[in-house]
């Protein structure tokens, strides 16, 4: 049984699709020795480019390991042979960069005319959709990707507590669904969101709790993806690169800004751990400069 017949059986992610299967394919389940891991860990750091963090390192093995398991529960390996394992340890992890918020309000300032520029009726769509879908990643802190762009109409709804009336929002991502509140400036990209896809204001469309897609283009589709236009969105406004570090910035950067200032404005801990979905243990981890700074502010 070759490993490329196991690879089969299973729904291929991207590690075992563009890494185990390029080089493990044709081998034989018990040709895998300790000397042809390390080959394929030379190999695959050639090919990253890099040596990879700990992360990514963690989710190589943990598909590598799926794929042995699977082996062995449907009995074409045997228990008893001594499968080597793949190295988790990596390269110590760099912090995200953010943006500043004189960077944030560069780059609000800079999109309604950057979205107005183009030739092509879907790259001006996309545009448009990129302006809104920053603004409410910055409004509210939310996972881009899935957690953000398979958000429905009918997951927003007006909250009042003490006679004040919040946008909320239901978002479901790895961590599990959650509501979170929305800043009120959120109500804006909302807006033109609603009339682009929905052909009405945004209260008709909180009130229709429809089950269509908040972010998508005006004939009801999503595109592929939007950190290729981020990125030319950032280099159009000189906004590509952290100036202190030198590192690029990607779309995450927007998350690591709404929690870098809100920490700055004294969130608590807690409180925006919920709201981002996530551990007071990672935040903590993540921004120990910043809490420990807050505290001994308040110590002092």
């Amino acid at each position: 049984m070759t490993l490329n017949s196991v690879y089969t059986k299973i729904r291929t992610p991207s590690v075992i699709r563009n890494y185990l299967i390029p080089f493990f394919g044709k081998y034989n389940l018990t040709s895998l020795d300790s000397n042809r891991v390390r080959e394929f860990e030379i190999w695959r750091n050639q090919k990253i480019g890099h040596m990879p963090i700990a992360s990514t390192l963690m989710t190589h093995s943990a598909a590598y390991n799926r794929v042995i398991e699977l082996a062995v529960d449907k009995g074409w390996l045997s228990q008893q042979f001594n499968v080597p394992r793949l190295t988790r340890r990596g390269a110590k992890s760099r912090a995200r960069p953010g943006f500043s918020a004189e960077e944030v309000q560069r780059l609000l300032a800079f999109m309604p005319a950057w979205c107005a520029g183009g030739h092509r009726h879907t790259g001006r769509q996309i545009k448009l959709l990129l302006r809104d879908y920053v603004e409410l990643l910055l409004a509210t802190g939310m996972r881009c990707g899935k957690e953000s762009m398979n958000m429905l109409w009918q997951h927003i709804e007006w909250h009042t507590d003490r006679g004040q009336r919040y946008l909320r929002i239901w978002v479901s991502g790895k961590t599990g669904g959650r509501w979170l509140i929305a800043k009120h400036r959120a109500a804006e990209a909302l807006e033109r969101l609603a009339e682009r896809g929905m052909g009405m204001s945004l209260e008709a469309a909180i009130q229709a709790q429809s089950p269509k897609r908040v972010f998508t283009l005006d004939d009801g589709s999503q595109p592929y993806g939007l950190a290729g236009t981020f990125m030319r969105l950032l280099a159009a406004a000189g906004l590509a690169k952290d100036m202190s570090t030198g590192q690029q910035r990607t779309l995450y950067s927007i998350r690591h800004t709404y929690a870098t200032m809100e920490l700055l404005a004294g969130t608590d801990i807690h409180t925006l751990a919920r709201q981002m979905g996530t551990s007071v243990l990672m935040l903590e981890r993540h921004y120990s400069k910043l809490t420990a700074t807050m505290a001994a502010e308040q110590l002092a």
